[in-house]
């Protein structure tokens, strides 16, 4: 049943949003045959009306904006930790005022527990599983409040400011870590390994002359002897005979 007639003095969109906000704070004021208590909205930055509702009202004065004043449209539920209480915030629509209204229900922290308005706006079946999900606020008469972006056996809720994932573990330090001076320090480097050096000037011809001549830097570098591209043998000559001292009397 009505409470009181709708009006029918929308004003357009060309009067500006003072006009608008004007005429919608004197629409919202049989929401106090509701409340008990006289209505008093607030503007805020952005040029829209909040409104703070007692959760035990926020059903009939959620049925009163759609049916009496046109919010066809519940657009966003949000979920607030205060550190002392929570609060869920609503923003509703009207597509014919073009209007946007805020609802604001403070929520005890010890028992964050509210009233669903899925009856209201079928919208708010997601939104409110999300903010259970975040905030841990109970929906009461939800069709099927459950978790929606964290596993089912996720524990607490990590949008409030006491969540903490993990306790805070210390670990030894790794057996290998070291001071940063002493890692690249040439004492601390591991000895007679395999590595790379840089070109030398004729190791080319070094490598033609002398096939399998190692040319890196190696385990038994110290035991290697290096080929000595000036007294290379002549072509044809075996290395045996480029040992031999030449027979004066041949």
């Amino acid at each position: 049943m009505d409470l009181v007639p709708r009006s029918n003095n929308i004003p357009s969109a060309t009067t500006g949003y003072r006009d608008q906000n004007a005429a919608l704070a004197r629409d919202l004021a049989p929401i106090a045959q509701i409340t008990g208590k006289p209505v008093q909205p607030q503007l805020h930055k952005g040029d829209y009306l909040n409104l703070q509702i007692e959760r035990e009202n926020l059903v009939a004065v959620c049925r009163f904006l759609r049916d009496q004043l046109g919010f066809d449209l519940l657009s966003c539920i949000s979920g607030v930790d205060m550190l002392d209480h929570l609060e869920t915030i609503y923003h509703v629509r009207s597509t014919g005022r073009a209007q946007l209204l805020q609802l604001k229900v403070r929520i005890d922290s010890e028992a964050p527990e509210v009233d669903s308005v899925v009856s209201v706006w079928p919208t708010a079946n997601w939104l409110e599983r999300e903010t259970y999900d975040m905030y841990g606020i109970r929906f009461a008469g939800h069709p099927d409040l459950r978790r929606m972006l964290l596993d089912d056996d996720f524990e607490g809720h990590p949008l409030l400011k006491s969540f903490h994932q993990v306790p805070r573990t210390v670990k030894p330090r790794a057996t290998t870590q070291v001071d940063p001076n002493m890692a690249v320090s040439g004492q601390y480097q591991q000895q007679n390994l395999e590595r790379v050096v840089q070109k030398k000037l004729g190791q080319g011809m070094e490598e033609r002359l002398h096939p399998g001549t190692p040319t890196f830097g190696h385990a038994n570098e110290a035991a290697q002897t290096e080929a000595n591209t000036h007294t290379s043998k002549p072509s044809g000559q075996s290395a045996g005979e480029a040992g031999q001292t030449p027979d004066k009397n041949a």
